[in-house]
């Protein structure tokens, strides 16, 4: 019991440590692999081989029509009504413009305070109507003035208390009755109250217009006497202005969300329901029938859409084990190219299974690019992930094919076989004779699958004709697409590889005539580190491409650097801590102009890390012998750049030290180049430069054993052999 439980809490970490952008793609991968087997598997009970224009109303049915299965669709009337009535019901927004109100109040203000000036100076009322005429004019007759005299404080306190409420509530324009706004018989009040919306419904009923705003103050002012009563509302109709309005765009966005949010209704045929017979004249209602039976079916099997994506979910659940095999491998580009090829292979396979009737004699996956992708995979990655590549996507045609095992034989023979058939090709014209190769397992596989079904010898002019036609179209398309996948991946494939490796390129002639002790180091660096990926099994034309570029950051400052002096040597005149800054510097420009050449991925990182953050010693050394510098940081006399983080880029760095520092030997034995070699190795290894890379101790033994062969070759014609153990008693 607890051994599955540590497993699974094993997993589970496992997943954790997946990078984020892992976790993304491989969740997206599974959401469409997911929605292509499920669509397949359900395709043919979707979409049934009924033309509605054969049945137009009023027409004779030419066959009679029965239901095979349920069929729910939607009943295009019932749901037109039912939006409309949501539509209806959904309350019309209105905003209050808090401003109108504060404007108002403020005029009021000063009416008041107008008003009781004048009153309290004792002059006729004919002076003061005149004179408050002149700031308010219109507002108060020269009889209400009269009636206000007597104690006017109480009743404008009231109404300035009335117009308060009414802004605050809002005093609203309603829309034209006829418009259909109100139908729903109440509002959604909108107004900002201390810097928050605040949303309110009211009824239709209650709200408060210009037309009810007498009524509205005349029922606030019960405590007063019908004449003070009659005064107030005057002045509140004469301060008041609508201050509540309606949001037709709010209002139309509410109403429409209301309708997208409305179930459609449903409408059922039954399973063996005739819904025409043969001569009948076809009716409203059974051309509505027979075009949801053209369009819609849910007849889809419970178990069967649980049990594809359990499948499926199965078959992820291994992606991260996979992933962390050969995730040093994979690049964000990379795996977007696997995800993407991968979704669209089963989206054709989902495609073809439910559009084209493939003969009796062949699997359907005679007519899948299974090959080609296969190979595509294997040179732009790498063939072991060609391998799983295959693997998955056989074992994925399964539910889209309808468990068609002789399909799922012929991809993954074919899969597996493109993928292996181009390991070695080193040409483009080469996926031809590729091809040419495969042919043989495509046609014995589909021999196979005839004669497991007893198809023999029938099946036989098929199987040799499109076993051949498969291999060959899938070289072809491999061929055509191939520089196009490396152009959008900037991916080292074989041939890319092979192309850079050309020394007359352009900037291999520019290292040569301005940079020639640093082109000869890059040809000896290239050939220690091919001849050491070679024997551990690592990309060993990668390490080569990369040691001839790891140094192209010179060429601008060749003579700089000790390889291209002869006589002079400009550090002699410049202070050390200067001299590295240059010296420091080539890796920077080395990564500029790869940039600039546009070279991959790989060879960018192989450039960026050949020193790591190394010590450039000889200067370092000169700045301590200065007796005021003896505690300068050696962080300030290292290289800027990253550990290696991949085998190759890692034997390029062992390289680059092992080729410059084995030019101030002297006369040199195997033992002595053994040795030297050894102790660079360990050096680079107990600072911790070969942290982050895949050397094992077992990789670093062979590094030094072919670092030593390579080397002794260089010096064959000063090697002392070690005497005989006669001649050395």
């Amino acid at each position: 019991m607890n051994r599955p439980k540590r497993w699974l809490a094993a997993f589970l970490r496992r997943q954790g440590r997946l990078p984020p952008r892992v976790t993304g793609i491989l969740l997206a991968s599974l959401a469409g692999t997911l929605a292509i087997v499920l669509v397949s598997g359900e395709f043919k009970s979707l979409f049934q081989l009924v033309s509605p224009s054969s049945y137009e109303v009023g027409s004779v049915a030419a066959r009679e029509l029965t239901v095979e299965r349920d069929v729910f669709y939607t009943d295009a009337e019932a749901t037109r009504l039912r939006q409309e009535a949501v539509e209806k019901l959904v309350a019309p927004i209105f905003r209050i413009n808090e401003e109108i109100g504060e404007s108002k109040l403020r005029q009021f203000e000063e009416f008041s305070r107008t008003l009781k000036r004048l009153v309290s100076s004792g002059e006729a009322t004919d002076t003061v109507f005149l004179k408050l005429q002149l700031s308010f004019p219109g507002v108060l007759q020269r009889q209400e003035l009269a009636s206000m005299r007597a104690q006017p404080a109480g009743l404008l306190e009231r109404a300035r208390e009335l117009l308060t409420a009414a802004y605050r509530a809002g005093l609203l324009r309603l829309p034209d009755p006829d418009s259909g706004l109100l139908s729903a018989g109440s509002i959604e009040l909108w107004c900002w109250r201390e810097g928050r919306l605040e949303k309110q419904p009211a009824l239709v009923e209650d709200l408060l217009t210009r037309p009810r705003l007498r009524a509205w103050t005349l029922a606030g002012l019960k405590d007063f006497d019908q004449e003070q009563a009659r005064l107030a509302a005057r002045l509140v109709e004469a301060f008041s202005a609508e201050n509540g309005f309606l949001d037709l765009g709010e209002t139309l966005k509410a109403k429409a969300k209301a309708v997208e949010q409305v179930d459609p209704v449903l409408a059922k045929l039954s399973r063996d329901q005739v819904i025409i017979r043969k001569g009948d004249l076809v009716t409203e209602e059974a051309a509505l029938q027979i075009r949801a039976l053209s369009e819609y079916s849910t007849s889809v099997s419970i178990s069967s859409v649980a049990g594809n994506a359990l499948y499926v979910l199965i078959l992820f659940a291994f992606c991260p084990f996979l992933l962390g095999v050969l995730r040093p491998a994979l690049k964000r580009g990379q795996m977007l190219f696997l995800a993407g090829i991968t979704l669209s292979y089963l989206a054709t396979a989902a495609v073809f299974y439910n559009l084209l009737e493939a003969p009796g004699v062949l699997p359907l996956a005679v007519f899948l690019p299974t090959s080609a992708l296969s190979m595509l995979v294997a040179l732009l990655t790498s063939t072991q992930i060609a391998y799983v590549f295959s693997l998955a996507a056989s074992l994925l045609l399964l539910p889209i094919l309808g468990l068609d095992l002789y399909s799922f034989f012929f991809a993954l023979v074919t899969g597996m076989a493109a993928a292996a058939v181009v390991t070695r090709v080193e040409r483009r014209i080469d996926l031809i004779r590729a091809g040419v190769g495969l042919s043989l397992p495509s046609c014995l596989t589909l021999l196979a699958a005839g004669l497991l079904k007893g198809d023999f010898p029938r099946v036989l002019p098929a199987a040799l004709g499109w076993g051949i036609i498969n291999a060959f179209l899938g070289s072809l398309a491999t061929l055509g697409l191939l520089p196009l996948f490396e152009h959008l991946l900037n991916a080292a494939s074989r041939f890319r590889l092979i192309e850079l490796s050309d020394l007359n390129a352009p900037i291999m002639k520019r290292m040569l005539s301005q940079a020639q002790g640093t082109y000869s180091h890059s040809i000896s660096v290239a050939n220690l580190a091919e001849s050491a990926c070679s024997a551990m099994g690592a990309n060993a034309l990668l390490a080569r491409v990369g040691a001839y570029y790891h140094d192209i950051g010179k060429i601008q400052q060749s003579e700089y650097f000790i390889e291209n002096q002869h006589t002079y040597n400009k550090h002699d005149d410049l202070k050390p801590s200067l001299s590295a800054a240059v010296i420091r510097a080539h890796v920077k420009l080395g990564i500029e102009k790869a940039r600039e050449l546009d070279l991959p991925a790989e060879v960018h990182d192989i450039i960026a890390q050949h020193h790591g953050r190394g010590v450039i010693k000889y200067f370092y050394h000169r700045a301590l012998e200065n007796e005021e510098a003896r505690d300068i940081p050696a962080e300030e006399y290292s290289y800027p750049g990253e550990r290696p983080r991949t085998r190759e880029a890692a034997v390029v760095m062992l390289a680059d030290a092992a080729e410059a520092a084995s030019r101030t030997l002297r006369k040199p034995t195997i033992a002595k180049l053994d040795k030297f070699v050894w102790g660079l190795i360990m050096d680079k290894f107990n600072s911790g430069e070969l942290g982050e890379c895949a050397l094992s101790l077992g990789d670093l033994e062979i590094v030094r054993r072919s670092f030593a062969q390579v080397l002794a070759g260089y010096f064959h014609s000063r090697i002392e052999y070690p005497k005989s153990k006669e001649a050395v008693r």
